[in-house]
């Protein structure tokens, strides 16, 4: 029966990552998916190998359609299309459940590799099936699971002495997404302490096989980087320059305002111990490197270059201006090898596994509990329909998806506040001024700005002053509805809901504990509001309604 466990892991893993497959009911809401699914509903699939490669005319080349700029990898992007096409599944309204179960499907493998490294032991395999980023990730058609997947997969390979597979996996997570390159010096560091006493001839043939390998499949499955066998396309390099300017500290874009205000490496650190793995594990798997440091140098190699990986990346992509968490989901496999390798050698501290276990699957199942229920936008839509009458005038702001969603026999005239664009000075307030004088209702459809502006007040300090009023109530805006979907478990027999931890609104003084008498779903939940901004937005946005008193 034991060593039946792994494929009821598996199964489970696979299972809670498809729930809910349809969490924002067709409405496209993640914007790196909903352009994705446009990328995927303008290709062609080749008729034969020679157009596939001939970057200039493939019909499976976003740059041939309408896409000019794309940084993503296409090894998902291809596997999606062919599915989408062999399925029938390939319009815009569904091609993108097949990449949120391709994810999903990937992310579980990733689970099978875990498993393997660790000699078939199921502590780190059950860890990572818990995490909540992971989670999360894998309910997004993104390229960060496929990725993360090929990574773990190569590393298996590399530990199994199979240099050409590992080779192959590497490149197909280059394929997947560039930025695997940072693993490169995990996996020389790897070849080095292994041969460098036995064999120093094998370091350089096991470097040039790998080499070659991964070059190979990263030339098949992201054809059109180049331009010729080797050739790389000069299309490919400006796309990744313009991605690396909008990703500068000098950079008023708006997805990197809110970067300016975030403190590199702490903010990160933050993001990780407390949303994306959670603190009983973040805790538990510091205590087990505090107890098991003086060991270090009887490690296995696999652990010790682990936990390497982990600090690294966490200091090398911590440190850069921007940092989402999604940059971080490669760790999470090896974070749970490193915790499942101290559990299993120190047997006295199962207990206290088990405990910590239980609080981090708390953790994960109130996560899981926003995709049982409506996405906060669509919820927010239907309580619009409602409430507001036909005609009326309202506002959104742009740079966020504006609300209502959906179809209505009620008619309304909807205004957009361009607060995200321009200099912030008087020349930008009379059009928007003009705007909120004619509107009713106002709608702030995520924290995308209400939750990023304010705490740059040096460059934005009038809209940092219009933020404050407004949720101080020194305006004649009033908060007609306030729509999330938190963490957390509905419990109808309170009547109230209970949130614990600190909001982020633009007023002198959050507390850490707020009981709302107007909630739409009672119950006990985790507010998240100080998570990164993509943890949140996406899947459960807090959405606020004001009227104009």
């Amino acid at each position: 029966m034991k060593k039946y466990l792994i494929y009821i892991i598996l199964i489970i893993a696979f299972l809670i990552r498809i729930f809910g497959l349809d969490w924002d009911q067709g409405s496209h809401i993640h914007p790196d998916e909903r352009f994705l699914t446009m990328v995927e509903t303008s290709l062609q699939l080749p008729k034969n190998i020679g157009e596939y490669f001939n970057t200039a005319t493939s019909p499976l080349n976003p740059y041939n359609t309408k896409f000019s700029f794309f940084v993503y990898g296409t090894f998902p992007v291809f596997l999606t299309k062919l599915i989408g096409e062999i399925s029938g599944y390939n319009g815009y309204g569904e091609i993108h459940f097949i990449g949120r179960i391709l994810s999903a499907l990937f992310d579980t493998l990733t689970i099978y590799f875990l498993y393997l490294i660790s000699k078939k032991k199921l502590i780190a395999p059950l860890i990572y099936t818990f995490l909540v980023l992971p989670l999360q990730l894998s309910h997004f058609f993104a390229v960060d699971t496929f990725a993360t997947t090929f990574i773990i997969a190569c590393f298996w390979a590399l530990n199994a002495n199979i240099i050409f597979l590992s080779a192959i996996f590497f490149g197909l997570a280059m394929a997947c997404k560039i930025s695997v390159v940072y693993f490169l010096p995990i996996i020389f560091l790897y070849l080095l302490f292994k041969y460098f006493k036995t064999d120093k001839i094998k370091i350089i043939s096991s470097l040039i096989i790998f080499g070659i390998f991964s070059f190979a499949l990263f030339r098949i499955f992201q054809p059109y980087s180049f331009t010729g066998l080797i050739k790389i396309n000069p299309q490919f390099i400006n796309n990744i320059k313009e991605l690396s300017a909008m990703s500068k500290d000098t950079s008023f874009f708006p997805p990197s305002v809110q970067w300016h205000s975030k403190t590199p490496i702490l903010f990160p650190l933050q993001n990780i111990v407390l949303w994306g793995i959670g603190l009983p594990f973040s805790l538990l798997f510091l205590f087990l490197i505090i107890k098991n440091y003086h060991k270090a140098l009887r490690w296995p190699l696999e652990i010790k270059l682990s936990l390497l990986w982990v600090i690294l990346l966490i200091l090398y992509q911590g440190s850069q201006f921007v940092h989402p968490m999604r940059y971080f989901i490669s760790i999470y496999p090896f974070f749970s090898l490193i915790l499942g390798y101290f559990i299993i050698k120190n047997k006295k501290y199962q207990k206290l596994f088990n405990f910590c276990f239980i609080l981090n699957l708390i953790w994960a199942v109130s996560f899981l509990s926003i995709y049982s229920r409506p996405n906060s936008r669509i919820e927010a839509s239907n309580w619009f329909y409602k409430n507001v009458p036909d005609q009326s005038v309202i506002t959104n702001e742009t740079w966020d998806d504006p609300l209502p969603f959906g179809q209505s026999s009620k008619d309304y005239t909807g205004l957009m506040l361009d607060i995200f664009y321009g200099d912030d000075d008087p020349k930008k307030w009379p059009s928007i001024n003009s705007k909120l004088d004619q509107a009713a209702y106002m709608i702030m459809s995520s924290n995308r700005l209400w939750g990023s502006i304010p705490k740059v007040s040096k460059q934005f300090p009038i809209t940092e002053k219009y933020y404050r009023d407004i949720f101080e109530n020194k305006t004649v805006w009033k908060r007609a509805v306030r729509v999330v979907s938190y963490p957390g478990f509905n419990l109808p027999f309170m009547k109230k809901c209970l949130y614990i931890g600190l909001s982020d609104y633009p007023i002198s003084k959050n507390s850490f504990f707020e009981i709302d008498n107007k909630c739409l779903r009672p119950g006990i939940y985790f507010r998240d509001d100080l998570a990164d901004e993509s943890f949140t937005v996406y899947d459960h946005a807090q959405v606020l309604i004001f009227k104009k008193q």
